[in-house]
């Protein structure tokens, strides 16, 4: 699927809530959103969503309307999480750091349309540092995704599941991606494994300087 940016999109090395990132919201199109849905009962900012579980989404209020109809997805071609003890950043990718696409939700707003991620349970690389991840969608599942009609129980079940750990790799990174306002190449470069116990059942990378064309960076 090629897509048509509306905008120029600079690469991005550390995306935090509420800033904006690149979205897929329509077949052959990517523009801007803010990260974070601001749900129907609250008019403050300060209470946008940016994560909504999968296993619950189709049931709940603040997500149900734009699970129907309003289906994106968020390129990207990694994304961190930390450990819950000493809050330790951990950099994700997929098939060795090419491109992969995010399930999301979106919603119009005034000043600009705002999107949200789906998470489901973490698979086995995921599952030393959390219990969550994204939801990432295979490309060929990518039309149906998109497609504004339901989503049937058997399609929603397989794009939804936890993306198969032996395609993925997490390597320890710097703590610079621990604030906000850094985006730079080292927040994803590795972080010297002396300095930090890695859990034995997360698979390793390469220690290599992050690559700076078109990537797009989330911390979670």
């Amino acid at each position: 699927m090629e897509v048509v940016p509306s905008s120029n999109f600079l690469p991005r090395f550390n995306i935090a809530p509420t800033q904006r990132v690149p979205v897929v919201a329509a077949l052959g199109r990517v523009e801007q959103m803010r990260w974070g849905i601001v749900p129907v009962w609250s008019k403050e900012t300060s209470k946008a969503l940016i994560n909504a579980r999968s296993e619950s989404i189709r049931e709940k209020r603040s997500f149900k309307s734009a699970f129907a109809s309003r289906r994106c997805l968020v390129p990207a071609d990694g994304f961190y999480e930390w450990t819950k003890v000493e809050r330790r950043p951990h950099f994700f990718s997929v098939g060795g750091g090419g491109p992969f696409a995010i399930a999301g939700i979106w919603d119009t707003a005034e000043e600009m349309s705002r999107c949200c991620f789906l998470t489901t349970s973490a698979n086995s690389v995921l599952q030393p540092i959390h219990d969550r991840m994204p939801v990432i969608v295979r490309r060929g599942d990518w039309e149906e995704w998109l497609s504004t009609g339901e989503l049937g129980d058997k399609g929603f079940e397989r794009i939804t599941a936890p993306y198969a750990g032996e395609e993925m790799s997490a390597l320890p990174v710097s703590p610079l991606v621990n604030s906000a306002k850094v985006d730079d190449p080292k927040c994803c470069e590795g972080w010297d494994s002396a300095r930090i116990d890695i859990p034995s059942k997360v698979k390793m990378m390469r220690k290599e300087p992050a690559k700076t064309d078109s990537q797009q960076t989330f911390g979670f």
